[in-house]
C-alpha cells in the first residue's frame, strides 16, 4: 500500500413569532417547558487537568462536584428548568462496594442526594451515559462519585420554563444577518441568548454514513443546487464514496454512491464541482500506486462515473487536491513517492480522459506531503505542501495555467517543525491564506502572504494553542466577509473546532469554537462556504466509524 498514515436532533422547540413593536424582531425558542432546545455539544466540564472526583471511603463521605450550567455554552441564563447531558465517566477506581455516578440538581454541596445512579462503574472502565437532568433555583447541578473518576460532562440541549420572556430584540435586518438567510416576514419573540440557542440548533451535528467504518479523508463542495456533496473513504470495502446532500443543511437523506471499487481504492479524496455541475474527485489507487479521477456524469454522482487512471508512474497519488481551472479542466496536486517530489497533474479535458500534462513541480530533498491547490486569480495554480526533510511549509506559484512552466517556490515557515496538515486558499484580496499544524508548539498556525505569488514576507500567526495538542487535518475556506474560517482536530478534546478570523490575515483575534465533542471526532475535517454564506464541515467519527456533516450558523451571532 506504499507510505503509511497515521445526529442530526429534530428541532423539538417551535419558533414563536409575533410582531414586535417598532418593526423589532427577537427570536427564540417557544417557552413549552417539553421541548428540548437542541445546541452544538460543547464541553462544560473536564476534571482530568484536577483530582478526581469522589473518595475511596466505603461510607461515600465526599462532596459532589457542583456544576453552573447556566449561562455556558449557549445555555441562556435564566428560564431553564432541565439541562440536556452526556456524561463520562474516565480513570474510574472502584472501593469495596463498587462505583456510581450520580447527577442531579442541588442549591449547594449539602444539597440531599437522590438514591439514583446514571452511571455504574468498575476500575479502569471509561463509562458514558446521557442524563435529562432538572437544574437548581441558580442553575446549577451536581456530580457526586462513589469511588473515584474524572469526569466528562458535554453539554447537548435544555429546557425552557414557561415563563421565560424576551430581553432583548433585533431588527429584522438584523436577524436576517444574524441567520445568515432571509428571516421571515413577522416576528420572533425571545432574549439574545436564545437567538444563540436556535442557531446552534440548526448546527447540531449529524451523521451522514455509517455503513461500516467510512468517513476518512472527507473533501467537500457546494453543488451549483446549492447542496453539499462530500467525497470519502470507504475502509470497510476499500471504496471511494459520495454524499450528496438532499438540502444545504444535509437534513434529509443524502444520495450515497460508491463511485469506485476496483481495487483498494478512495485514499486522500478530493473533491470539486466542474463547470457542468457535475463533482469530480482526485484520489489515489493504492492496488496500482496510482492517481485516479472519477468525473460524476450527474449532481449527486449517482450516474455512472468516468474514471481514469491519471498518472501510475511510480508509486504516487497522495495527499491529492483538486481544482477547477479558469478553463474548466481540473489540476491536481500529490505526492510522488517513488522520487519525493511535488507533482501536478493538469487535465487537457473537463472529465480528464485526455492525456494529461503532468509536472514535477519540486523534487529537491523529500517534499510533496500534505498538499493543497487553489486557482489564483491570475488563472494559475498555487499549492501548498509540506518538505519533510527541512519541516517546513513551502508554496509553489505555478506560472502556467497546466504549471507546465517554471514555478516560483517559496519556503513560507521554517520555524520549527511545520507545514503539517496544509490547506490552501485565495484571499478576497488576491492573496493566498494557508492554514497548517505546528508540531513544534502542537498548534493551528496560519500564513497570510504578502502577494500572489508568495514571494513577500508572508504574516505567520498562531491561530490556537489552546491545550495540549490542537490544529490537525486542517482545512481553510474564506467566508463571505473576507475572512479566512478554519476547521481542523483538536487532540486534547478529542473534537472538531473552528477558528473564525476576525481579520483577512488572522492576525486579529479569531473565534475558536468546539463544534462536536461527543466520542471521539474531528478528524479529516474539510470546510466549504455554503450557499447562503454558513461554513459547513464533513469530519470523521472515529469512534462509530461515520462520516459526519455539521453546518454553522453561530460563529456569525456575536456574543
Amino acid at each position: 500500500m506504499g507510505l503509511v498514515r497515521s445526529r442530526w436532533a429534530a428541532i423539538g422547540a417551535a419558533v414563536a413569532v409575533t410582531l414586535g413593536a417598532g418593526g423589532l424582531i427577537s427570536v427564540g425558542a417557544s417557552n413549552d417547558s417539553s421541548s428540548l432546545v437542541p445546541i452544538t455539544p460543547t464541553r462544560v466540564l473536564d476534571t482530568r487537568s484536577g483530582d478526581r472526583v469522589g473518595s475511596l471511603d466505603t461510607a461515600g463521605a465526599s462532596d459532589p462536584y457542583r456544576l453552573k450550567v447556566t449561562g455556558a455554552a449557549g445555555i441562556p441564563g435564566s428560564g431553564v428548568t432541565a439541562v440536556s447531558l452526556n456524561v463520562t465517566a474516565v480513570e474510574t477506581q472502584t472501593n469495596d462496594y463498587g462505583g456510581f455516578l450520580s447527577v442531579y440538581p442541588c442549591a449547594s454541596v449539602s444539597t440531599v442526594k437522590p438514591d439514583v445512579s446514571n452511571i455504574n462503574f468498575g476500575s479502569g472502565q471509561t463509562v458514558a451515559n446521557a442524563v435529562t437532568v432538572p437544574v437548581s433555583t441558580d442553575g446549577h447541578v451536581c456530580v457526586y462519585v462513589y469511588g473515584t473518576a474524572h469526569v466528562l460532562v458535554d453539554v447537548n440541549g435544555f429546557y425552557m420554563s414557561a415563563t421565560a420572556g424576551a430581553v432583548d430584540a433585533y431588527t429584522k435586518a438584523e436577524t436576517d444577518t444574524k441567520l445568515g438567510t432571509k428571516a421571515d416576514q413577522t416576528t420572533v419573540d425571545a432574549d439574545a441568548a436564545a437567538l444563540r440557542a436556535l442557531a446552534a440548533a440548526l448546527q447540531t451535528p449529524l451523521t451522514v454514513d455509517s455503513d461500516g467504518d467510512v468517513g476518512e479523508d472527507t473533501s467537500i463542495a457546494i453543488g451549483d443546487n446549492g447542496n453539499p456533496v462530500i467525497s470519502y473513504f470507504d475502509f470497510t470495502n476499500t471504496a471511494l464514496k459520495v454524499a450528496a446532500c438532499a438540502n444545504a443543511g444535509c437534513t434529509g437523506t443524502p444520495t450515497i454512491t460508491t463511485v469506485d471499487s476496483d481495487g483498494a481504492v478512495g485514499y486522500y479524496t478530493s473533491i470539486a464541482i466542474g463547470d457542468n455541475g457535475n463533482p469530480v474527485i482526485s484520489y489515489r489507487d493504492s492496488t496500482n500506486t496510482a492517481l485516479k479521477v472519477a468525473a460524476c456524469t450527474t449532481a449527486d454522482c449517482s450516474g455512472t462515473p468516468t474514471i481514469t487512471t491519471v498518472d501510475s508512474d511510480g508509486d504516487v497519488g497522495y495527499y491529492t487536491s483538486i481544482a477547477i481551472g479558469d478553463n474548466g479542466y481540473p489540476v491536481i496536486s500529490y505526492l510522488d513517492a517513488t522520487n519525493s517530489a511535488l507533482k501536478v497533474a493538469a487535465c487537457t479535458n473537463a472529465d480528464c480522459t485526455g492525456t494529461p500534462t503532468i509536472t514535477t513541480i519540486d523534487s529537491t530533498d523529500n517534499v510533496g506531503y500534505d498538499t493543497s491547490i487553489a486557482i489564483g486569480d491570475n488563472g494559475y495554480p498555487v499549492i501548498s505542501y509540506r518538505d519533510a526533510t527541512n519541516t517546513a511549509l513551502k508554496v509553489a506559484a505555478c506560472t502556467a495555467t497546466d504549471c507546465s512552466g517554471t514555478p516560483t517556490i517559496t519556503t513560507i515557515d521554517s520555524d520549527g517543525a511545520v507545514g503539517y496538515y496544509t490547506s490552501i486558499a485565495i484571499g478576497d484580496n488576491g492573496y493566498p491564506v494557508i492554514s497548517y499544524y505546528d508540531s513544534t508548539n502542537t498548534a493551528l498556525k496560519v500564513a497570510a502572504c504578502a502577494n500572489a505569488g508568495c514571494t513577500g514576507t508572508p504574516t505567520v500567526t498562531t491561530v490556537d494553542s489552546d491545550g495540549d495538542v490542537v490544529g490537525l487535518f486542517t482545512s481553510i475556506a474564506i467566508g463571505d466577509n473576507g475572512y479566512p474560517v478554519i476547521s481542523y482536530w483538536d487532540v486534547t478534546n478529542i473534537a472538531l473546532k473552528v477558528a473564525a478570523c476576525t481579520t483577512t490575515d488572522c492576525t486579529g483575534t479569531p473565534t475558536l469554537t468546539i463544534f462536536d465533542s461527543i466520542n471521539d471526532v474531528g478528524r479529516y475535517s474539510s470546510i466549504a462556504i455554503g450557499s447562503n454564506g454558513n461554513p459547513v464541515i464533513s469530519y470523521y467519527d472515529l469512534t462509530n466509524g461515520a462520516l459526519k456533516f455539521v453546518r454553522m450558523w453561530s460563529f456569525m451571532i456575536p456574543n
